[in-house]
């Protein structure tokens, strides 16, 4: 690596005497901006392909009726957008606690925006699936086995997602070449126990799915809302 990235990563100069293992690190770091920048497009387009799901009711429905039968849609589509939302605002929490990246922290970051970029896809699923006999309010009945799984596939999604973030925060808050100082580290080792409580319980969400589909939307739901309205309790304000 060139000494002008070694300046700009706010590294010490390295002396021609310094171990070659810290020398080997340094030389596999990368500045953040890369992460954050790709890592934003990707919320972005994956947020945005999730409107493309919303039908509009034909000309000739009875608008309310058309509204109340795409319901699935709109509720899969809050999920979704709440839980990008939240790890959105996570993801640019945790990068501003980071002097740079390294190939570890790239490649869980990759992982994390595979299973956001997938969230498209089992959305759809669900909300195609997911109560297709029951699209009325007024005619919910007992969940069938499509349904059950649509649940769960869709779950297991955000859970892998919630994952991959926890690891994420957990490798960065162990990592003295990641982490800006000491007292980011702390921070970030504090965060994923916070994260590492949302995995968990998106994980006995998705568990619920398999019995009451409904049951655990409403819990996903909830749990996105709450990581988009307080994401980081657990972080002190830096000065």
């Amino acid at each position: 690596m060139s000494w002008s990235i070694r300046w700009k990563l706010g590294a010490t100069p390295v002396s021609a005497t310094a171990p070659a293992e810290g020398i080997s690190r340094r030389e596999h770091l990368l500045p953040t901006t890369r992460l954050e920048a790709f890592s934003d497009g990707v919320f972005a387009i994956a947020i945005t392909l999730l409107v493309i799901e919303l039908h509009v009711p034909a000309g000739n429905e009875v608008l309310v009726k058309g509204l109340e039968h795409e319901w699935p849609r709109y509720l899969g589509y809050f999920v979704s957008f709440a839980f990008i939302g939240g790890v959105w605002i996570a993801h640019s929490t945790m990068t501003r606690f980071l002097k740079a990246a390294d190939p570890e922290l790239m490649r869980l970051n990759l992982l994390l925006l595979l299973f956001v970029s997938f969230l498209p896809f089992t959305t759809a699923i669900a909300a195609t699936h997911l109560f297709a006999s029951n699209l009325s309010f007024h005619e919910v009945t007992v969940s069938s086995l499509t349904e059950r799984v649509s649940a769960v596939l869709f779950g297991l999604n955000l859970t892998l997602a919630a994952l991959m973030l926890y690891l994420m925060l957990r490798h960065a808050g162990r990592s003295s070449d990641v982490a800006a100082d000491d007292l980011a580290e702390e921070e970030l080792q504090a965060f994923a126990a916070q994260r590492r409580s949302a995995v968990l319980l998106q994980a006995g969400a998705t568990v619920v799915g398999a019995f009451l589909p409904l049951l655990s939307v409403v819990f996903y739901l909830a749990l996105a809302i709450f990581y988009v309205i307080d994401p980081v309790r657990l972080i002190r304000s830096r000065k």
